[in-house]
Protein backbone atom coordinates (compact mmCIF):
# COMPACT_ATOMS: atom_id res chain seq x y z
CA UNK A 1 0.00 0.00 0.00
CA UNK A 2 3.01 2.31 0.46
CA UNK A 3 4.18 1.78 -3.13
CA UNK A 4 3.94 4.77 -5.49
CA UNK A 5 0.89 4.77 -7.72
CA UNK A 6 1.29 2.99 -11.03
CA UNK A 7 1.90 5.11 -14.13
CA UNK A 8 -1.07 5.31 -16.50
CA UNK A 9 0.14 6.97 -19.69
CA UNK A 10 2.80 6.47 -22.30
CA UNK A 11 4.09 9.97 -21.54
CA UNK A 12 4.62 9.01 -17.89
CA UNK A 13 6.39 5.77 -18.86
CA UNK A 14 8.64 7.65 -21.24
CA UNK A 15 9.40 10.25 -18.57
CA UNK A 16 10.41 7.30 -16.37
CA UNK A 17 12.95 6.08 -18.92
CA UNK A 18 11.20 4.19 -21.75
CA UNK A 19 10.86 4.99 -25.44
CA UNK A 20 7.53 3.79 -26.82
CA UNK A 21 6.14 3.87 -30.36
CA UNK A 22 3.51 2.06 -32.41
CA UNK A 23 3.21 1.74 -36.19
CA UNK A 24 -0.45 2.67 -36.26
CA UNK A 25 -1.59 4.10 -32.93
CA UNK A 26 -0.35 7.43 -31.62
CA UNK A 27 1.21 7.59 -28.18
CA UNK A 28 -1.80 9.46 -26.84
CA UNK A 29 -4.08 6.60 -27.87
CA UNK A 30 -1.97 3.74 -26.57
CA UNK A 31 -3.53 2.25 -23.43
CA UNK A 32 -1.37 1.63 -20.39
CA UNK A 33 -2.45 -0.81 -17.66
CA UNK A 34 -0.51 -2.46 -14.85
CA UNK A 35 -0.69 -5.32 -12.40
CA UNK A 36 1.38 -5.84 -9.24
CA UNK A 37 2.84 -9.23 -8.43
CA UNK A 38 2.96 -10.88 -5.02
CA UNK A 39 5.15 -9.09 -2.49
CA UNK A 40 7.96 -10.88 -0.67
CA UNK A 41 10.55 -10.01 1.95
CA UNK A 42 10.34 -7.52 4.77
CA UNK A 43 13.12 -4.93 4.70
CA UNK A 44 12.61 -4.25 1.86
CA UNK A 45 9.26 -5.61 0.75
CA UNK A 46 9.72 -6.36 -2.96
CA UNK A 47 7.32 -7.02 -5.82
CA UNK A 48 7.24 -6.72 -9.62
CA UNK A 49 4.90 -4.27 -11.37
CA UNK A 50 4.08 -5.33 -14.91
CA UNK A 51 2.98 -2.63 -17.33
CA UNK A 52 1.04 -3.54 -20.49
CA UNK A 53 1.01 -1.07 -23.41
CA UNK A 54 -1.81 -1.89 -25.85
CA UNK A 55 -2.57 -0.33 -29.23
CA UNK A 56 -5.94 0.26 -30.86
CA UNK A 57 -6.02 -3.29 -32.21
CA UNK A 58 -5.18 -4.83 -28.83
CA UNK A 59 -1.64 -5.67 -29.74
CA UNK A 60 0.27 -5.52 -26.47
CA UNK A 61 3.80 -5.25 -25.11
CA UNK A 62 4.74 -5.69 -21.46
CA UNK A 63 7.53 -4.21 -19.38
CA UNK A 64 8.36 -4.90 -15.74
CA UNK A 65 9.55 -2.74 -12.90
CA UNK A 66 10.84 -3.82 -9.49
CA UNK A 67 9.27 -2.00 -6.54
CA UNK A 68 11.12 -2.00 -3.20
CA UNK A 69 9.28 -0.71 -0.13
CA UNK A 70 11.55 -0.18 2.86
CA UNK A 71 11.02 1.35 6.30
CA UNK A 72 13.88 3.78 6.87
CA UNK A 73 12.20 5.87 9.57
CA UNK A 74 13.38 5.43 13.16
CA UNK A 75 10.93 5.33 16.07
CA UNK A 76 9.92 8.77 17.32
CA UNK A 77 10.64 9.33 21.02
CA UNK A 78 9.54 12.44 22.90
CA UNK A 79 9.91 13.36 26.55
CA UNK A 80 12.71 12.58 28.99
CA UNK A 81 13.41 9.90 31.55
CA UNK A 82 13.80 11.32 35.08
CA UNK A 83 16.93 10.41 37.01
CA UNK A 84 16.63 7.29 39.17
CA UNK A 85 17.88 7.61 42.76
CA UNK A 86 18.40 4.30 44.51
CA UNK A 87 19.90 3.21 47.83
CA UNK A 88 22.88 0.92 47.55
CA UNK A 89 26.63 0.41 47.68
CA UNK A 90 27.65 -0.22 44.05
CA UNK A 91 26.25 0.24 40.54
CA UNK A 92 25.01 -3.35 40.79
CA UNK A 93 22.36 -2.04 43.20
CA UNK A 94 20.71 -0.04 40.41
CA UNK A 95 17.13 -1.01 39.57
CA UNK A 96 16.75 -3.38 36.64
CA UNK A 97 16.58 -1.74 33.23
CA UNK A 98 13.17 -1.39 31.58
CA UNK A 99 12.56 -3.79 28.71
CA UNK A 100 9.35 -2.70 26.97
CA UNK A 101 7.92 0.35 25.27
CA UNK A 102 5.02 0.24 27.74
CA UNK A 103 7.44 0.49 30.67
CA UNK A 104 9.36 3.36 29.07
CA UNK A 105 6.13 5.21 28.39
CA UNK A 106 5.00 4.66 31.98
CA UNK A 107 8.33 6.24 33.01
CA UNK A 108 7.65 9.41 31.04
CA UNK A 109 8.31 8.89 27.32
CA UNK A 110 6.01 8.91 24.31
CA UNK A 111 7.09 6.42 21.64
CA UNK A 112 5.66 5.73 18.19
CA UNK A 113 6.81 4.18 14.92
CA UNK A 114 5.47 4.59 11.39
CA UNK A 115 5.40 0.86 10.65
CA UNK A 116 5.99 -1.22 13.78
CA UNK A 117 3.47 -1.46 16.63
CA UNK A 118 4.59 -0.59 20.15
CA UNK A 119 4.32 -4.23 21.19
CA UNK A 120 6.80 -5.22 18.46
CA UNK A 121 9.37 -2.50 19.06
CA UNK A 122 12.47 -3.96 20.72
CA UNK A 123 13.95 -2.21 23.77
CA UNK A 124 17.54 -2.85 24.83
CA UNK A 125 19.85 -0.96 27.17
CA UNK A 126 23.49 -0.58 28.13
CA UNK A 127 24.95 1.00 31.27
CA UNK A 128 27.90 3.36 31.03
CA UNK A 129 30.92 3.47 33.33
CA UNK A 130 30.09 4.49 36.89
CA UNK A 131 31.81 7.44 38.54
CA UNK A 132 31.73 9.15 41.92
CA UNK A 133 31.09 7.69 45.35
CA UNK A 134 28.19 9.34 47.17
CA UNK A 135 26.37 9.05 44.86
CA UNK A 136 27.76 6.58 42.36
CA UNK A 137 26.48 7.84 39.00
CA UNK A 138 26.22 6.33 35.53
CA UNK A 139 24.19 6.78 32.37
CA UNK A 140 21.82 4.09 31.13
CA UNK A 141 21.21 4.28 27.38
CA UNK A 142 18.01 2.74 26.01
CA UNK A 143 17.72 1.80 22.33
CA UNK A 144 14.27 1.44 20.75
CA UNK A 145 14.46 -0.51 17.49
CA UNK A 146 11.73 -1.20 14.92
CA UNK A 147 11.23 -4.28 12.73
CA UNK A 148 13.65 -2.90 10.11
CA UNK A 149 16.34 -2.12 12.68
CA UNK A 150 15.85 1.63 12.59
CA UNK A 151 16.79 2.80 16.08
CA UNK A 152 16.39 5.75 18.43
CA UNK A 153 18.25 6.13 21.73
CA UNK A 154 17.35 7.88 24.97
CA UNK A 155 19.45 8.23 28.13
CA UNK A 156 18.70 8.15 31.84
CA UNK A 157 20.91 9.11 34.78
CA UNK A 158 21.18 6.52 37.56
CA UNK A 159 22.35 7.64 41.02
CA UNK A 160 23.22 5.00 43.62
CA UNK A 161 23.74 6.39 47.10
CA UNK A 162 24.30 4.83 50.50
CA UNK A 163 21.72 6.46 52.77
CA UNK A 164 21.76 3.81 55.50
CA UNK A 165 23.46 4.68 58.78
CA UNK A 166 25.63 2.17 60.65
CA UNK A 167 23.65 -0.18 62.89
CA UNK A 168 24.70 -0.14 66.53
CA UNK A 169 23.37 -2.62 69.07
CA UNK A 170 24.08 -2.87 72.78
CA UNK A 171 25.07 -0.21 75.33
CA UNK A 172 28.28 1.18 76.70
CA UNK A 173 28.59 0.68 80.46
CA UNK A 174 29.32 3.72 82.60
CA UNK A 175 33.00 4.44 83.22
CA UNK A 176 33.98 5.16 86.82
CA UNK A 177 37.39 6.76 87.20
CA UNK A 178 39.36 8.20 90.10
CA UNK A 179 40.26 11.84 89.73
CA UNK A 180 39.64 15.43 90.59
CA UNK A 181 38.23 16.95 87.36
CA UNK A 182 36.67 15.83 84.07
CA UNK A 183 40.17 16.03 82.58
CA UNK A 184 40.93 12.86 84.56
CA UNK A 185 38.49 10.85 82.43
CA UNK A 186 39.98 8.00 80.40
CA UNK A 187 40.73 8.81 76.77
CA UNK A 188 37.84 8.33 74.36
CA UNK A 189 37.81 5.22 72.19
CA UNK A 190 38.67 5.83 68.52
CA UNK A 191 37.89 2.64 66.61
CA UNK A 192 34.97 0.33 65.98
CA UNK A 193 37.06 -2.53 67.35
CA UNK A 194 37.52 -0.69 70.64
CA UNK A 195 33.81 0.16 70.89
CA UNK A 196 32.89 -3.46 70.20
CA UNK A 197 35.34 -4.62 72.84
CA UNK A 198 33.55 -2.27 75.22
CA UNK A 199 30.19 -3.94 74.59
CA UNK A 200 28.69 -2.75 71.30
CA UNK A 201 27.94 -4.58 68.06
CA UNK A 202 28.45 -2.38 65.00
CA UNK A 203 27.82 -3.05 61.31
CA UNK A 204 27.20 -1.07 58.13
CA UNK A 205 25.60 -2.10 54.86
CA UNK A 206 28.40 -0.70 52.68
CA UNK A 207 31.43 0.33 54.73
CA UNK A 208 33.70 -2.19 56.47
CA UNK A 209 34.30 -1.83 60.20
CA UNK A 210 37.89 -0.81 59.56
CA UNK A 211 36.73 2.10 57.42
CA UNK A 212 34.02 3.37 59.76
CA UNK A 213 35.12 6.61 61.43
CA UNK A 214 34.66 7.00 65.19
CA UNK A 215 34.63 10.46 66.78
CA UNK A 216 33.45 11.64 70.18
CA UNK A 217 32.51 14.74 72.09
CA UNK A 218 32.21 15.19 75.85
CA UNK A 219 29.26 17.02 77.32
CA UNK A 220 29.34 19.57 80.13
CA UNK A 221 30.33 18.11 83.50
CA UNK A 222 28.09 18.44 86.53
CA UNK A 223 28.20 17.42 90.18
CA UNK A 224 31.16 17.05 92.47
CA UNK A 225 31.44 13.63 94.01
CA UNK A 226 31.24 12.23 91.43
CA UNK A 227 31.75 14.70 88.58
CA UNK A 228 29.55 13.34 85.78
CA UNK A 229 29.32 13.99 82.06
CA UNK A 230 28.10 12.21 78.96
CA UNK A 231 30.49 11.16 76.20
CA UNK A 232 28.77 10.88 72.81
CA UNK A 233 30.37 8.65 70.20
CA UNK A 234 29.52 9.10 66.50
CA UNK A 235 30.11 6.21 64.09
CA UNK A 236 30.14 7.47 60.50
CA UNK A 237 30.29 5.48 57.25
CA UNK A 238 31.97 6.40 53.95
CA UNK A 239 28.91 8.38 52.82
CA UNK A 240 28.70 10.31 56.11
CA UNK A 241 25.67 8.45 57.41
CA UNK A 242 26.05 8.49 61.18
CA UNK A 243 24.80 6.79 64.32
CA UNK A 244 25.47 8.00 67.84
CA UNK A 245 25.78 6.19 71.14
CA UNK A 246 26.34 7.68 74.58
CA UNK A 247 28.34 6.67 77.63
CA UNK A 248 28.23 8.08 81.15
CA UNK A 249 31.58 9.07 82.65
CA UNK A 250 31.86 9.42 86.42
CA UNK A 251 35.00 11.00 87.91
CA UNK A 252 35.23 10.61 91.70
CA UNK A 253 37.90 11.42 94.20
CA UNK A 254 38.33 8.23 96.20
CA UNK A 255 41.78 9.06 97.58
CA UNK A 256 42.01 10.11 101.24
CA UNK A 257 44.31 12.92 102.35
CA UNK A 258 47.90 11.84 102.84
CA UNK A 259 49.09 12.59 106.36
Amino acid sequence: ADAPAALTTVAALEAAGLTISDNCTTDANLVVTSVDGTASGTCPITFTRTYTIKDACNNATTVTQTININDTTAPVVTGTLPAVNANGCTSADAPAALTTVAALEAAGLTISDNCTTDANLVVTSVDGTASGTCPITFTRTYTIKDACNNATTVTQTININDTTAPVVAGTLPAVNANGCTSADAPAALTTVAALEAAGLTISDNCTTDANLVVTSVDGTASGTCPITFTRTYTIKDACNNATTVTQTININDTTAPVV
